[in-house]
């Protein structure tokens, strides 16, 4: 049985310093801009605070996912007038497992079928967490398109 949807009147989306996020040390230990840490917020959905990236240099998008649509709106509506954050939307995604979620996206919209490493620089990661091998795609007419649409 699904929980039932949180009323958007009793969702609590608070916008804290970006030291906040539980995420923190995390993302910025993977990030390859680290002065898009200056921008970047935590955004507190229930208890835990979540850190938002803004797009720039190498990342060309971000994302929060979650379980609630009224979490996704009260997420995108924090996000919405922010520099940094174009385009914010929200869509039904589907995970590998088939379950479905809210994902908040901003920037650019993710290209279909990346490779994880096409996927971790679109979404900004440091050289260190890309084999070097894997940093130039095989030129493919595939990983063509792909890359040429980062």
């Amino acid at each position: 049985m699904r929980p039932p949807a949180i009323e958007p009147d009793t969702l609590l989306v608070t916008v804290l310093p970006v030291q906040d996020a539980y995420d923190y040390e995390f993302v910025a230990a993977r990030l390859h801009d680290q002065h898009l840490l200056h921008a970047s917020v935590a955004i507190r959905v229930f208890r835990a605070p979540l850190l938002a990236v803004p797009v720039g240099g190498r990342r060309r998008g971000g994302c929060i996912d979650t379980a609630d649509v009224n979490a996704a709106l009260a997420i995108r509506e924090a996000l919405v007038d922010r520099p940094g954050f174009p385009n914010v939307r929200i869509r039904l995604a589907t995970a590998p497992d088939r379950r479905s979620h809210w994902a908040v996206e901003w920037g650019e919209p993710l290209p279909d079928h990346l490779t994880d490493s096409e996927r971790a620089l679109f979404y900004g990661a440091a050289d260190h967490c890309i084999p070097p091998e894997r940093r130039n795609p095989a030129r493919t007419p595939d990983a063509v398109t792909a890359v040429e649409a980062l």
